[in-house]
């Protein structure tokens, strides 16, 4: 045995199928190497000193886009993430064997992703992405679909224009920005500063935090994944009322909900216990009958596979949303899959990303829907560069706290 525990794990799995029909990869190509239950059997077969971790098993699980709906499914409920994220921190030493340029756009993506929010690179990159010149540039390095998807250049949120911000002792809530805030978020927490301060909800922004650590658990760099979740937990542990930690991000919060499974001590346990998706957290908070105008248009919901089979919070955007009087939110099929953005798939893996993609975009326009809300800056950024590139960059892509932001009637 190479890893008995991990053996154990899979052992689980009894190969059913029940998966097949609910995972992406298997769904468009057919191959059983490219399905759940498939995957398991490669690292069964690894764990149990049957296989080699060779480029071909590796590339099958890099494959997976770790949308977790198989774990939905699962009658015998293998904790098939934790499984995968296990498997790539065993064999991180045996990297998969990938060209200079895609090292080189991993290494640029993390670097420009774990700078503190708000600083003047992301400004620069928010302007590169409007620039046509350099959006081919990016495409000829593989990062076409991430500078197109990009939101249009805005400002860094100023709390000081929103009033007095709340303290660490007199917060209510504690919101969790994450690495992608400065680059595909400043309107949403802009949205969500405005929405508090309207229902008179002091916060704090703790200014030690860092990235959530989802990136590194999934590539298999477990060292760096939790020297980041270690930082986060002390961030967050300063104030003495404890309160919720909110973010806006449903994979940033999939990866802290998930803190206590990875750390597995009462640090962590007591973290992920007071986190709270944005959308959840304000459906469960009481507002004022006439906070909203009204908006007469229709809006297209679509909910990420983090929010979705992680979390189990598909319902609180929609329940938000319903606040906003004369508005029509289309939920997408439930047949829909996952869109391919799945964190840094879209560029490490950008052929199956938008295969993936088209079909959610076919689902879109068929709705007949203005704009797009979904909570995943991720999927925000692959589903825009997707509906540009059909020519329908007219349907607005954003957070639904945005939305409800800007039907507050006090702005």
């Amino acid at each position: 045995m190479r890893d008995s525990d991990l053996a154990r794990q899979t052992d689980l799995c009894v190969k059913c199928g029940l998966c097949l029909p609910h995972c992406p990869t298997y769904l468009k190509t057919q191959d059983e190497n490219e399905s759940p239950r498939g995957r398991l059997s490669l690292i069964q077969g690894w764990a149990r000193n049957e296989l080699e971790a060779d480029q071909t098993l590796k590339t099958h699980i890099d494959q997976c886009l770790l949308c977790r709906a198989c774990e939905t499914v699962c009658p015998a409920y293998v904790p098939y993430g934790e499984i995968v994220d296990r498997f790539k921190g065993d064999t991180t030493d045996q990297a998969l064997a990938t060209s200079f340029i895609s090292r080189s756009r991993t290494f640029l993506i993390r670097k420009a992703l774990e700078r503190a929010p708000g600083g003047d690179l992301e400004a620069r990159l928010l302007a590169a992405g409007q620039s046509t010149l350099l959006r081919r540039l990016a495409r000829w390095i593989g990062f076409g679909g991430l500078m197109e998807g990009l939101p249009k250049p805005s400002p860094w949120p100023q709390t000081s224009a929103l009033g007095k911000p709340g303290t660490e002792q007199s917060a209510e809530v504690e919101i969790f920005l994450g690495c992608t805030a400065g680059l595909m978020d400043r309107e949403t927490i802009q949205s969500i500063l405005l929405i508090f301060e309207s229902l008179g909800i002091p916060v704090s922004i703790p200014s030690n935090q860092t990235c959530c650590g989802a990136l590194d658990q999934h590539r298999g760099q477990t060292g760096p994944a939790q020297k980041a979740m270690r930082q986060n937990i002390d961030a967050f542990s300063s104030s003495p009322k404890t309160p919720p930690i909110v973010s806006f991000a449903s994979g940033c919060g999939a990866m802290l909900s998930d803190y206590k499974n990875v750390l597995k001590d009462e640090e962590s346990a007591s973290f992920s216990q007071r986190f709270r998706d944005i959308s959840h957290f304000l459906a469960a908070t009481p507002w004022p009958e006439d906070l909203l105008r009204p908006l007469d248009q229709t809006v297209c919901l679509q909910v990420p596979c983090s929010l979705k089979n992680v979390l189990h919070q598909e319902q609180a955007a929609g329940q938000i949303l319903k606040r906003i009087p004369q508005l029509k939110v289309v939920n997408l099929p439930s047949t829909t899959k996952c869109c391919g953005a799945a964190g840094t798939y879209m560029v490490d893996h950008p052929e199956m990303a938008g295969v993936l993609r088209e079909d959610v975009i076919e689902a879109i326009l068929q709705t007949g829907a203005s704009a797009l809300l979904t909570s995943n800056p991720g999927c925000a950024t692959h589903l825009r560069s997707g509906l540009e590139a059909r020519g329908r960059g007219d349907i607005e892509v954003l957070h639904p706290v945005t939305l409800i932001a800007r039907q507050l009637r006090n702005t």
